[in-house]
């Protein structure tokens, strides 16, 4: 144990702490002091990556189990996330609702809040990553009806409720399951004894069950299809409490999987099933996006999408990529949320889709797409090593390159979105060559796929590829009788 671990209760309590300087010193609200706390927290996170060992403060220790703190560089890495961004809408909070009368009781929930999440992401044990998980969905909660004459933002809080209790109960089954498979639910103790391949063997119906109920917790948690409804409807909420859940907390599914990962990787149904139900929901919630006139709406089924995307990555065993993505998303959906109110400004723009007959159209999106392919793959092929080999990376690097060939298509000036794609195929696959290198010892790979994972991997392609030839179609498809029924059906949230 190091003597740095003692910043550790610190880090988790600085959000309280931060609120309490808020209310007693109000010019806080645009300093930068704020960077004390994540840049401490990331500092520390390397600290243990370069020790190779996590850092531990332990609270209350009752055997095999103890309440405390363990960061590590995955943990370190999502809590620097988490912290950030939600330091910045605590600061955002003061002037949003500086003539509420209820101010100090909804600052201080989302301070409570904030805490509960970096307990559970330090969480050293399943136990205290469940209890933190309770506990942030009880602060929530109390931020979501705070708006206590809005009956749709109570309606929403009502629906967030009983969908996490739903995930609650997978969540303690398959906690049950954990514990009288592994006689502990300390992280430390489950990913070791998942080296031995006789105990899995002995025990693969109780893994494999344990591995599903996490999926299909991981999925209420995250707003994954069937569970999605109530993420949108919670529009009634005020702007900071949105921009907090979207950005930070609606990534606790993907870290309880990404966690999980060691336990995940020895049941491929599970993985399969997260993958499945990650396309579709990445496919549906585009669609629906597309069909939204409210901008706040259009952010929420962004989010639904991109989680989507998210599980889609786990499910294929790159949970690199997935860590990558939540941090990159996290950031862009907070900046989107607290800047909607000038959103509109955007949407007064005209957005150009290419105006041809099929055939032209066709042939320019299938060369479009063939160029991005050629770029992705080939700079894939460059920046290669044995950090970056999962038996899903063709699927993503494909499902990158329609997202590419989007922005030629879309663009006037194919040049310059020929250099815009380039920057952003090195950025993209420069940053997960450097997370797949940070947490090589924190997520395992996935061994070769079999016939049904091949199925899988098909079945989610062919989403994406339906998608992008959906967008690239929107104003003939929404002229025939099917797409006029399916714009109706996604006007409506899909329900």
């Amino acid at each position: 144990m190091f003597k740095v671990s003692f910043l550790l209760p610190l880090i988790f309590l600085f959000p309280i702490l931060f609120n309490s300087l808020l209310n007693r010193f109000p010019s806080l609200k645009k300093s930068t002091l704020i960077l004390i706390g994540p840049v401490t927290l990331l500092s520390l996170s390397f600290f243990s990556f370069l020790k190779s060992e996590p850092l531990k403060w332990v609270l209350w220790e009752f055997k095999p189990l103890y309440i405390g703190l363990s960061l590590d560089i995955l943990s370190g890495i999502i809590a620097t996330t988490v912290l950030t961004i939600g330091l910045i809408v605590m600061q955002y909070s003061v002037r949003y609702l500086e003539d509420d009368p209820a101010k100090k009781k909804f600052m201080d929930n989302l301070g409570y809040t904030l805490s509960s999440v970096l307990f559970m992401l330090l969480a050293p044990n399943f136990l205290q990553l469940f209890l933190a998980w309770v506990l942030t969905s009880f602060f929530l909660h109390r931020l979501l009806i705070h708006f206590s004459d809005r009956p749709m933002a109570q309606k929403a809080a009502r629906q967030k409720f009983w969908v996490s209790r739903l995930g609650d109960f997978f969540i303690i089954l398959s906690g049950v399951l954990l514990f009288v498979t592994f006689e502990s639910l300390d992280f430390e103790i489950l990913f070791e004894t998942l080296k031995d391949s006789r105990f899995l063997e002995e025990n693969k119906f109780s893994i494999n069950g344990a591995s599903l109920l996490l999926v299909l917790g991981a999925m209420t948690k995250s707003a994954q299809f069937p569970f999605h409804y109530w993420l949108p409807n919670t529009m009634e909420t005020p702007t900071p409490v949105s921009a907090l859940m979207h950005a930070g907390i609606i990534n606790a599914g993907g870290y309880l999987v990404i966690r999980m990962s060691p336990l995940l990787t020895q049941a491929p149904l599970s993985l399969s099933l997260l993958a499945l139900v990650g396309s579709f929901t990445a496919f549906w919630g585009a669609v629906i996006m597309l069909t939204q006139t409210n901008i706040k709406k259009q952010l929420a089924y962004s989010t639904i999408s991109q989680m989507g995307f998210m599980m889609l990555q786990c499910g294929l065993g790159a949970f690199p990529i997935a860590v990558t993505h939540i941090v990159g998303h996290a950031f862009y959906k907070a900046y989107s949320f607290l800047s909607a109110g000038t959103a509109t400004d955007f949407g007064r723009l005209n957005r150009y889709y290419p105006k041809m007959n099929l055939t032209q159209n066709l042939g320019l999106s299938l060369l479009s797409a063939a160029i991005c392919l050629i770029l992705i793959f080939g700079g894939y092929t460059f920046l290669k090593n044995n950090t970056l080999e999962s038996p899903g990376i063709s699927v993503l690097l494909v499902i990158l390159s329609l997202s590419a060939s989007q922005i030629l298509m879309s663009s006037k000036n194919r040049l310059r979105s020929l250099t815009y794609i380039l920057s952003i195929i090195t950025l993209y696959l420069s940053l997960t060559q450097v997370m797949t290198y940070l947490l090589q010892d924190q997520t395992p790979k996935l061994s070769t796929l079999g016939r049904v994972d091949h199925l899988t991997l098909i079945v989610c392609i062919g989403f994406f590829i339906a998608l992008y030839f959906i967008q690239n179609n929107l104003e003939r498809i929404s002229q025939t009788r099917l797409g006029k029924r399916v714009y109706v059906k996604a006007l409506n949230g899909g329900i």
